[in-house]
């Protein structure tokens, strides 16, 4: 079950002007699951890889909500918090250990390398949640590696706080 879903409807629900009346529910809501709220249409085609890696799994609710619709989730974390949803290895990813990989990331931070340093590292499938370029999420370098190096295949809208423009974006490699 998607208590994320949940809750951002019920929340939907209650407050006609969300961009004012959400912020405070948003805080709690992020701290609690995730920075974007997955559905069951991303949830499904996440399932359907054999085996994903998801980079910077936070407290891991987009793994566990995978893992439910019966993916697989390998959630690689560095500085997990203190209660999580799986069980998170907490590590860095070392350098090419990607290759040949669908790996998920989940509004990686902004202006931080870590999004450019998956991309460096050439695996299959990119899945990417998060703002495009110019948004809260990433960097423009990323952005610039993903574009010279992966194709978009696929684009799932998302349910979004007022203000938040994030999706899902599968990329895969051009050679």
């Amino acid at each position: 079950m998607n208590e994320y879903q949940q809750a951002f409807e019920e929340l939907q629900s209650k407050h006609t002007f969300k961009g004012m009346q959400w912020f405070g529910d948003r805080k709690e809501l992020v701290e609690r699951y995730s920075w974007a709220v997955p559905n069951e249409s991303v949830l499904l085609y996440l399932s359907e890889f054999e085996q994903l890696v998801e980079v910077g799994a936070g407290s891991g609710y987009w793994a566990h909500c995978i893992e439910e619709n019966g993916g697989s989730v390998e959630a690689i974390e560095p500085e997990p918090p203190g209660e999580t949803y799986v069980e998170l290895e907490q590590r860095l990813v070392d350098s090419s250990e990607l290759t040949g990989e669908a790996v998920l990331m989940v509004w990686p931070p902004v202006n931080e390398p870590l999004a450019k340093d998956v991309v460096e590292q050439d695996p299959s499938h990119i899945l990417y949640v998060g703002e495009t370029r110019g948004g809260c999420t990433a960097s423009d370098e990323f952005f610039d590696a993903l574009e010279g190096r992966y194709g978009l295949v696929a684009k799932i809208d998302l349910p979004s706080f007022a203000g938040v423009n994030d999706d899902f974006f599968h990329y895969v490699r051009k050679i």
